[in-house]
């Protein structure tokens, strides 16, 4: 998608599923290393929580950022994808 500043965002293949479908896989590893630990005690538990939190924060200026900077590109791009 063009917008006025210029510059591309995608919207097909997988970051026409999500705008930020890296997240996922990045939690489900940092999830996928904890599992094997089984679920006596939550302490390695302790990563994919702290992990989703902080991701959740990063998506959350991502998206403040370009909002700024897309304006109502952003808007549009945010109701495609």
């Amino acid at each position: 998608m063009q917008t006025k500043a210029g510059s591309k965002l995608i919207t097909s293949g997988w970051w026409g599923m999500s705008r930020h479908i890296n997240y996922l896989g990045d939690w489900l590893m940092s999830l996928s290393w904890s599992l094997p630990c089984g679920f006596a005690t939550p302490i390695p538990y302790f990563y994919p929580i702290y992990f989703g939190i902080l991701l959740l924060h990063r998506e959350r200026r991502d998206d403040h950022k370009c909002r700024t900077k897309y304006g109502e590109d952003w808007e549009r791009y945010c109701k495609q994808v």
